[in-house]
């Protein structure tokens, strides 16, 4: 019977090779995990980007489809550093109405921090006879920037003809 039992040196080979065995397994389960991990994040990605191409796709086509509508709210806005080019179209509208005109204040006034477009306050003085006023003040609420009329204050000096005062406001983009 003394031959069943085993020896000091072999249990204790036995249980050392069954410790590296249990740190194999556990050092090679933590590389497949890590691996499993960094493939999934790496899908995840690919969709991400995938997902992000095609909104894109779907942005191109909307703006595509809507070019004209865009273009038209574009233009509502007039365009920075082309003031000078609508206080030209403004002076040609005057002569065209017969109505003499002076700007006496142009103030810019951003509106919120996030917004794309400020605000430009215009006084003007007017003077010519009552047709002309209101063609030239028609004409400036159809211009075909956003401009809107705050403030009109007329008064007849002479029969016929007509000064007074106009603010309005221009929508610019910044």
């Amino acid at each position: 019977m003394s031959n069943l039992i085993p020896k000091n040196k072999f249990v204790i080979l036995v249980v050392i090779i069954a410790l590296l065995s249990i740190v194999l397994y556990c050092v090679g389960l933590l590389v497949v995990l890590g691996e499993k991990k960094e493939i999934e994040e790496l899908y995840l990605n690919t969709e991400s980007e995938s997902a992000k191409e095609e909104k894109i796709s779907v942005i191109k086509n909307i703006a595509e489809t809507n070019k004209d509508l865009i273009q038209t709210l574009q233009n509502y806005f007039v365009q920075k550093d082309d003031e000078v080019k609508f206080i030209e179209q403004i002076e040609k509208i005057a002569r065209a109405s017969g109505v003499k005109f002076e700007m006496t204040s142009i103030d810019v006034k951003a509106n919120q921090p996030n917004s794309f477009s400020e605000n430009v306050n215009v006084k003007m003085k007017l003077e010519g006879f009552w047709r002309g006023v209101v063609s030239f003040i028609d004409k400036l609420e159809k211009m075909p920037f956003g401009v809107l009329v705050e403030k009109i204050d007329l008064d007849a000096n002479v029969p016929g003809d007509w000064s007074g005062t106009i603010e309005f406001i221009i929508f610019r983009e910044k």
